[in-house]
């Protein structure tokens, strides 16, 4: 079975991180049972996040949620919406960032302009605050507030992120 473009995406970024960190995903793997008649009753376990992080050079902790779309980006601002970003784990990166030398965020890839960002979950408040609509584009991300470009090289078919350049940039 071929994997997600969301899945090799998380994969490729995974596989970026630098050998002298820790880096741990995870499993969020769709669960279900059935519930007779062929109707299965399918859920997902609720993972904190994609990707942690720990880089013992600077003492820094990620803890990062990956998204990878087209063109926008759904979110959820309460927990009875559907999107791409969801509440809860706004919610969980939101309570990670509550402690020292942790740094929450999102990695969102603009597969339409090629451009991968890092936001920090403390701006997220703000970029939602101006949007008035259940989705943002990467006009609004850099109009609203200030992520970090995140540089990155396309190998034959997968891509190589400078996830080491990324924990400099956190690290000021």
């Amino acid at each position: 079975m071929a994997r997600s473009v969301g899945k090799q995406f998380e994969d490729n970024f995974k596989k970026s991180v630098p050998n002298y960190t820790l880096s741990y995903r995870p499993p969020d793997s769709a669960q279900g049972f059935d519930v007779g008649s062929s109707n299965k009753l399918r859920f997902s376990r609720h993972s904190p996040c994609d990707l942690m992080v720990f880089d013992g050079t600077r003492n820094l902790f990620l803890t990062l949620e990956l998204k990878t779309f087209q063109g926008s980006c759904s979110f959820e601002r309460d927990k009875n919406e559907k999107g791409i970003v969801h509440y809860y784990q706004i919610e969980k990166l939101k309570e990670f960032a509550n402690y020292k030398r942790v740094i929450s965020g999102l990695v969102l890839d603009f597969r339409s302009t090629d451009h991968t960002y890092f936001l920090n979950i403390n701006d997220w408040d703000n970029l939602i605050s101006h949007i008035e609509k259940k989705s943002f584009n990467e006009q609004d991300l850099l109009e609203y507030v200030s992520p970090i470009l995140i540089e990155k090289e396309k190998l034959k078919v997968n891509y190589r992120y400078d996830v080491e350049l990324l924990l400099s940039e956190l690290n000021i």
